[in-house]
């Protein structure tokens, strides 16, 4: 150290580490800060790889290049951040102030006063399954090019895609929109996005799946892949799945093994474990991005959320780290968002099940609004499932689905749910107000208020639920029942507007109330309970309910 510059190497030049490297630049313009990396193309969004492949994103330089339309290359970090970038070099070993990393010409050694470990994830891989051509993961630059060239000379006509996660889901209206091709979409959960949604709210990207041509198969392990000089076949249960390439898309893995040859402490969830400055437990040894662990806003513990949008806040936060700066880094509630074909899905914190398996008390209430007030031309329908914690009344995540405008309310869900609100907290939130951009009360404060009367006895059902146990009373309008009516037998329909003169017509049986949206049945399931009926009504109403129904399902 030379007049109290400092040499900083970071490995990896993805979102973390090059973020990191260019703040810390700017704030310490006299320190040597070298980047190592064993690919050649680096810097580029990653997130942004299933909109080339879909052809949202013509140009595959896009997700390459800054807003002002160069190349972010080796050349343009020096050039522009005064960052030495070392591509094609892979990092192997940690040595106390040494960093041995190895290219094809052979080995050499960096010093180091502080090294940042910025190493991400790695796609994981399914037992035995084979290295071919025609099994393919979908994680890095050099995925994208050979799915696009096949599908674009037709050699791809058929693709079974494994894992109906956020890329998943990604990659099959990708295959499908664009290119026209035939996709089956395998999970081995009961439902699609399983760690971010709630049944009742998946149904909802089932049904626009399958609507859109992709054939979903749910509760299905591959038990095996097999592949042949014409296509590839995924054995399902008793099944066989035949297509021209299998995609595996079933999550990442943190990529932790340069810190723990080193010794470093890793967690529980198998991530590097780093502390709320992101230092490891080597002293000198600081890591961000997809390698690490966080601590969740909601159960406090360790998570593992490899989102890009926190390896860019790490990179910047550790870069003022160790510029001198006492900053912290904040426990997170992984708020998330993926487009399912004209399906916007966004979420945030714990779902109800994820809740429930670590010991909370957690229920849902769920309700169908309108983005911008209900008069506005464009308004679109989105539906919130709100969990929270009986007793407590604490937000513990919320999700919400449609085409209308999701990505917004999760947003201001995500600061609440971070700072431990209540339902009374998001019933009380402020917003900007004007119809074409908001209802007057916003969606969030009325999920708040639906689940606060749920604790008043106002019960809404789940929005899928099956009405076998109840009597369905149905209080639309008698054209709302015209043009759509409730899906079973034996419904009894009273409008909501004649009820308390007709209560005398309905007997003691447990009823289930339905209306279009929620608001008129939770409040007829109101009035029934006042008069000793039991009752309760469907959460988020026929809207919900109709949004749900995959193929075949009514």
């Amino acid at each position: 150290m030379v007049g109290g510059a400092r040499s900083v190497v970071i490995v990896g030049a993805s979102a973390a580490g090059l973020r990191c490297a260019c703040r810390l630049k700017r704030l310490k313009p006299g320190w040597s800060v070298r980047v190592v990396d064993q690919r050649q193309v680096l810097s580029y969004a990653a997130c942004g790889l299933p909109y080339v492949l879909s052809g949202d994103l013509p140009d595959d330089q896009d997700v390459r290049k800054t807003s002002y339309g160069v190349v972010r290359d080796v050349e343009y970090f020096a050039r522009y951040k005064g960052v030495e970038v070392l591509g094609g070099r892979r990092a192997i070993e940690i040595r106390d102030g040494v960093l041995e990393v190895e290219d094809d010409s052979g080995t050499e050694t960096l010093e180091w006063d502080d090294l940042v470990l910025a190493t991400g994830a790695r796609p994981r891989r399914l037992p035995s399954q084979p290295d071919s051509e025609r099994v393919r993961s979908f994680h890095v630059w050099e995925d994208v090019a050979p799915l696009h060239g096949g599908l674009a000379r037709g050699e791809i006509s058929s693709v079974a895609v494994v894992g109906a996660g956020l890329v998943g889901c990604e990659l099959a209206e990708a295959f499908a929109s664009l290119w026209g091709a035939e996709v089956t979409l395998i999970e081995a959960a009961d439902r699609p996005l399983p760690q971010v949604l709630d049944p009742e709210v998946a149904a909802c990207v089932a049904a626009s799946l399958e609507s859109n041509g992709v054939r979903l198969l749910l509760g299905a392990e591959v038990g095996s892949l097999r592949t042949e000089t014409t296509g590839v076949k995924v054995a399902v249960g008793g099944d066989e799945i035949g297509a021209d390439v299998a995609v595996v898309a079933i999550g990442v893995e943190p990529a932790v093994e340069l810190a723990a040859r080193a010794g470093i402490n890793l967690g529980p969830t198998g991530a590097i474990a780093v502390d709320d400055r992101l230092a490891t437990s080597m002293p000198g040894v600081w890591a961000a991005g997809d390698c690490v662990e966080c601590r969740h806003a909601v159960t406090g513990e360790p998570a593992y959320l490899p989102l890009g949008s926190l390896a860019n806040r790490q990179g910047r936060c550790l870069a003022n780290v160790l510029a001198g700066s006492e900053e912290r880094f904040p426990a997170v509630a992984g708020a998330v968002a993926v487009k399912v074909f004209d399906v916007n899905v966004a979420a945030v914190g714990l779902t109800r099940s994820a809740a429930r398996q670590v010991g909370m008390a957690a229920r849902s209430a769920w309700i169908t609004a309108e983005d911008t007030a209900h008069y506005w031309p464009e308004a679109s329908d989105i539906h919130i499932s709100l969990v929270y914690e009986v007793g407590t009344e604490r937000v513990l995540g919320v999700q919400a689905v449609g085409a209308g405008e999701t990505v917004k309310r999760i947003d201001v869900a995500t600061q609440l749910i971070s700072r431990g609100a209540t339902l009374s907290d998001l019933g009380n939130i402020e917003h900007a107000y004007a119809p074409p951009f908001a209802p007057a009360l916003d969606p969030l404060a009325v999920a708040a208020f639906v689940a606060a009367n749920q604790e008043e006895g106002v019960t809404g059902s789940q929005p899928t639920s099956d009405p076998a146990d109840h009597v369905v009373l149905d209080v639309r309008l008698a054209e709302e029942t015209e043009h759509d009516s409730f899906p079973a037998g034996g419904v009894r329909a009273v409008p909501l507007g004649a009820l308390r003169e007709r209560l005398n017509e309905l007997n003691g049986k447990r009823w289930l109330v339905v209306c279009e949206r929620g608001p008129r049945s939770a409040e007829a399931a109101r009035l029934l309970s006042r008069h000793g009926f039991e009752a309760e009504y469907l959460g988020g109403g026929m809207s919900w309910l109709r949004a749900s129904r995959r193929r075949g399902s009514g």
